[in-house]
C-alpha cells in the first residue's frame, strides 16, 4: 500500500464531497487544489503533516491558525474567505484541509510585469490593500507575512485579496516558534523587528512583540519596490533593506513616479517607527487623497517596457558537401576546446582585474545574496535605474500596437494643415521636460530597416529616410487592427467612429496652453484629448505616437494607440492635421529636430497613413 500525502491527490478525486480539479502548488506546509462542488470553483488547502505526525513545522497547527485568523476577518470584500474545513479521510486522526476562495489572477509581482499599470491605478490598487490591512487590525490581528507574493490581483476585473495568514497572529494565539521573530520574509521586515533580531538574536526566551506599524512597513516596502523594480517578480532587488539607513525616495530611483506619490510612500517606510504612517487606515487615507491628483504622470505607467525590435535574420549558411559533416564534427570538437580555454582565460583574468581594482572593504553593488543580521548593511550609494521588463512579444504586422501591454507605434506620415491664427510676435516659449518614451515603439516590424539604418552612414541615412533623419515618414495602410478599432460600428465590438474624424489633443501632453506656442522635438510623445467633442475619445484620453521635426516648417506625427480614462487601450490611426492638409505648420524660431508650433492641434482618423 503506498502512503499518501497532502500532495498526491488526482484529478477527479473526492475529498468530502469536494472533486478535486488540479493541483495549484505545494510546498513544506501543505498543498492547494483547485477544487469543484455544485459547479462553483474553490481553493482546498491540506496540511502536509497531521497533528499525530510529529512535524516540527507544525503544518497542521499552521492551517489551524489561518483558519482562526479568516475566520475573525471574515466580511472584507479584499481578503480571501473560507467555506469548510475538516479532516480527511479520517475525522479525528486525518489531514486538515480549509476550502477558501479561488482567486484566478497574478501576484502582485507578476501583476505589475503583466499590465504595466498607471501611478493612479496602483494607487486605486493599494488603497483597498490598506483598507483590508486595517479591518485585520481592527479584529485584533496581524498578517505578519505581507510581501508581493503573499497579494493576489484577480485577472478578470483586477481586484487585489490579501491571502496566506499561515504564519499570521491573534489574541490569545500559540507559540508555534522558538525564535526570537516570528517567521517571515527578511526583506519585509522592520527595521525595529531587524534590530531586536540583532539585539537579541542569542537569548532563547526573547520574543518580539509584532505591531500594526511591521505590518505597515511590510506592505509599504510591496508599494515600494513596485514603483522602483520594473520586474519585481523575475528579479532580484538591487538593494538590500536591512533597516540601518533612510531608503532613496522612490522618484529619484524612478523619474516618472510622482514626487506626491514618492513622498508618501516614504512616510510608510520610515526607519524609526515615530514617523512611519502609525495604522493601515493611516495609510489608507493618504494613498485616497492622492487620487484626484491630474495630470499625464498620473495616467502612464512608470515602468516604460523596452521597446523589442527585431534584427533582420542571419544569412543562411550554405549546405554543407557529402563529405562536410566528419570534417565538420572534427573542427566542431576543436573549436570547443579552443573557446573553452580562450573564455576561461577571459574569465581568469577578468576576476583579478576586478580584485586589483575593487577595495577590500567594499560590497558588491548590487547584493543577490541576502546578509545576516550581524553582517554589514547598506544601500547601494548609487541606485541603479531598474532593469527593463522583457520585451513585449513581437505583433503581427498588421496590429498598430498592443492592446493589452506596451504600445506600438506604426510608421507616421505627413501632411500639413496651416494655422488659421496667425503667429503670435516674439512668444515666450518654454521648452518641455524630456519626451515621454512611449513604450512600444519603434513597431517590430521595422526591425530589419532599423538595423540597416544602424549600419549606414549620416548621409546614406538622409537618403533612405531613417528615423531621425525623415522629413517625411512614407505612406502606408493604417493596420487592419486599428481600422477594425475605429470604423467598425459600437454593435460590432468597435468605437464607431467615421472615417477622416477629426479629434482635438494637445500633441505633447505635458504642453497645455491653448494658443500658446510650445516646443516639440523628433521621437516618441505622448499626446492628451482636451475636449468631449468625440465621445469614442473622451476628455483625458492619452494618444501614444511619434513627432517628425526634420523639416523646420512643418510638424508632422502619427499616433497608433489610445489609453482611454477607464484604462483601456485601443490601437489607432490618428494623423496631426486635416482632410485638406498634411502635419502643420511651424512658427517662428523652428529649425531642424526642434520646432515651434501651437500646443492644442488637431488630427484626423485616417485608414491610410497619407
Amino acid at each position: 500500500m503506498l502512503l499518501f500525502i497532502p500532495a498526491s491527490l488526482k484529478p477527479g478525486q473526492m475529498v468530502d464531497g469536494w472533486r478535486v480539479v488540479k493541483a495549484l502548488g505545494s510546498g513544506s506546509f501543505g498543498a492547494v487544489y483547485l477544487v469543484e462542488k455544485e459547479g462553483q470553483r474553490f481553493a482546498l488547502k491540506m496540511a502536509m503533516h497531521r497533528a499525530s505526525s510529529g512535524d516540527a513545522e507544525q503544518s497542521d497547527a499552521r492551517l489551524m491558525r489561518e483558519m482562526v485568523c479568516l475566520a475573525q476577518v471574515s466580511g472584507h470584500p479584499n481578503i480571501v474567505r473560507t467555506y469548510a474545513h475538516g479532516r480527511w479521510n479520517d475525522a479525528t486522526r486525518g489531514w486538515l484541509y480549509v476550502v477558501e476562495d479561488y482567486v484566478e489572477g497574478y501576484t502582485l509581482g507578476e501583476w505589475m510585469e503583466k499590465t504595466h499599470p498607471t501611478a493612479h491605478e496602483v494607487v486605486t490598487l493599494f488603497v483597498k490593500l490598506a483598507s483590508a490591512l486595517a479591518h485585520v487590525h481592527a479584529r485584533g490581528v496581524f498578517h505578519r507575512d505581507l510581501k508581493l507574493s503573499n497579494i493576489l490581483v484577480r485577472a478578470s476585473d483586477g481586484e487585489p485579496f490579501l491571502l496566506d495568514f499561515g504564519v499570521g497572529s491573534y489574541a490569545q494565539a500559540p507559540e508555534l516558534t522558538d525564535s526570537p521573530l516570528p517567521p517571515g520574509t527578511r526583506r519585509y521586515r522592520s527595521p525595529e523587528a531587524t534590530k531586536f533580531l540583532r539585539e537579541h538574536g542569542e537569548e532563547s526566551e526573547a520574543r518580539y512583540a509584532f505591531k500594526a506599524t511591521d505590518d505597515v512597513y511590510a506592505l509599504g516596502i510591496c508599494l515600494y519596490d513596485l514603483l522602483t523594480i520594473a520586474r519585481p517578480w523575475s528579479e532580484s532587488p538591487a538593494m538590500f533593506l536591512g533597516g540601518r539607513l533612510e531608503l532613496p525616495a522612490p522618484h529619484s530611483l524612478n523619474p516618472r513616479v510622482p514626487a506626491a506619490l514618492g513622498a508618501a510612500v516614504l512616510h510608510f517606510v520610515a526607519r524609526d517607527p515615530e514617523k512611519r504612517a502609525p495604522t493601515a487606515e493611516v495609510m489608507k487615507r493618504e494613498l485616497a487623497a492622492l487620487l484626484p491628483e491630474v495630470g499625464v504622470a498620473w495616467r502612464e505607467p512608470f515602468h516604460v517596457p523596452k521597446a523589442h525590435v527585431q534584427l533582420a535574420p542571419e544569412a543562411p549558411p550554405p549546405a554543407p558537401s557529402q563529405d562536410e559533416p566528419a570534417r565538420a564534427a572534427r573542427r566542431g570538437l576543436s573549436n570547443t576546446r579552443g573557446a573553452f580555454v580562450v573564455a576561461l582565460a577571459v574569465l581568469l583574468g577578468g576576476l583579478v582585474l576586478w580584485r586589483v581594482t575593487t577595495p577590500s572593504e567594499s560590497l558588491p553593488t548590487a547584493q543577490r545574496t541576502p546578509l545576516t543580521p550581524s553582517s554589514a548593511q547598506q544601500v547601494d550609494p548609487e541606485p541603479k535605474q531598474p532593469p527593463p521588463p522583457p520585451a513585449p512579444a513581437t505583433m503581427p504586422p498588421e496590429v498598430a500596437s498592443p492592446v493589452s501591454a506596451p504600445e506600438q507605434k506604426e510608421s507616421p506620415p505627413v501632411k500639413r494643415a496651416p494655422s488659421t491664427m496667425s503667429p503670435p510676435p516674439a512668444p515666450a516659449i518654454r521648452k518641455p521636460k524630456p519626451l515621454a518614451v512611449s513604450p512600444g515603439w519603434p513597431p517590430a516590424q521595422w526591425g530589419g530597416f532599423l538595423k540597416t539604418c544602424a549600419g549606414l552612414t549620416a548621409a546614406a541615412a538622409l537618403q533612405m529616410g531613417c528615423p531621425g533623419a525623415q522629413v517625411r515618414p512614407e505612406a502606408a495602410d493604417c493596420p487592419e487592427a486599428a481600422r477594425k478599432a475605429m470604423f467598425t460600428n459600437k454593435a460590432d465590438g468597435g468605437m464607431g467612429m467615421r472615417k477622416n474624424a477629426y479629434v482635438a489633443f494637445y500633441a505633447d501632453a505635458r504642453q497645455q496652453d491653448p494658443g500658446e506656442a510650445g516646443v516639440f522635438r523628433e521621437g516618441p510623445v505622448t499626446g492628451e484629448v482636451y475636449t468631449d467633442e468625440r465621445p469614442q475619445l473622451p476628455k483625458g484620453t492619452l494618444l501614444y505616437g511619434y513627432l517628425w521635426t526634420g523639416n523646420k516648417d512643418l510638424l508632422v506625427g502619427r499616433y497608433t494607440e489610445a489609453r482611454l480614462p477607464n484604462g483601456q487601450k485601443v490601437p489607432v490611426c490618428i494623423e496631426l492635421g486635416n482632410v485638406d492638409d498634411f502635419g502643420w505648420r511651424t512658427w517662428d524660431g523652428s529649425k531642424p529636430g526642434e520646432v515651434v508650433a501651437r500646443t492644442n492641434l488637431s488630427g484626423i482618423a485616417v485608414e491610410r497613413w497619407r
